[in-house]
């Protein structure tokens, strides 16, 4: 059932038409509406809205980063970078729309390659190398590519069904360290991890 606060995306109608943001409506919460952005590479731009569901404040963050599922689990991967655009406690009738503003001026020109770059040195070399890091760069973002690769047609990724089972041909073929951490997950929370990020990648 789709949420009320989901019809603040027509606050972010610019970023969709001119500056081709997608909706990865599949990935929304109730009281969050996310758009993402293929960038180069891996590498990703998210905006987050939310309505707090307890005190009713509004907030808009940007994110880059390689490609992730876009909650607030991207605070643990020292790769993702945060922007805060705008927080309010007061009812704002134009504050998303607002938000928008401040984020075309914000990824006007170049400024976005600038936050990749920032982001492909976190990568490669994190602040913060914590066990979120190494399951990502390890484990799940490989499984990833080779999902991406087997699926052979990108429309394919769209399909939680496809991936799925896609997943579990490749499953008995994990050897080693993968083969350890894929069979803790379990193949269900394989899947479910897993399309997530080849849903995104496939808009």
């Amino acid at each position: 059932m789709k949420s009320g606060f989901h019809d603040v995306v027509n606050d972010f109608e610019i970023l969709i038409k001119e500056y081709e943001f997608k909706l990865p409506k599949k990935l929304w919460y109730d009281n969050i509406v996310v758009l993402s952005k293929h960038i180069e590479s891996i590498f990703y731009c998210f905006i987050i809205a939310r309505v707090n569901k307890l005190d009713g404040s509004l907030q808009t963050d940007l994110w880059v980063g390689p490609l992730n599922r876009p909650d607030d689990g991207l605070e643990n991967l020292s790769a993702n970078i945060k922007v805060k655009i705008g927080y309010t406690q007061v009812l704002e009738e134009d504050f998303f729309k607002n938000c928008e503003s401040k984020i075309i001026n914000l990824i006007s020109g170049q400024r976005l390659t600038y936050l990749v770059n920032s982001s492909k040195k976190e990568l490669e070399k994190p602040s913060f190398n914590n066990y979120r890091y190494t399951v990502f760069t390890a484990f799940i973002l490989p499984f990833c590519k080779i999902v991406i690769s087997a699926a052979k047609e990108e429309k394919k990724l769209n399909s939680k069904k496809e991936v799925g089972l896609i997943i579990e041909k490749i499953f008995p073929e994990l050897t080693g360290e993968m083969s350890d951490f894929f069979n803790k997950l379990g193949v269900k929370g394989t899947k479910e991890k897993i399309w997530e990020l080849c849903y995104i990648y496939s808009l």
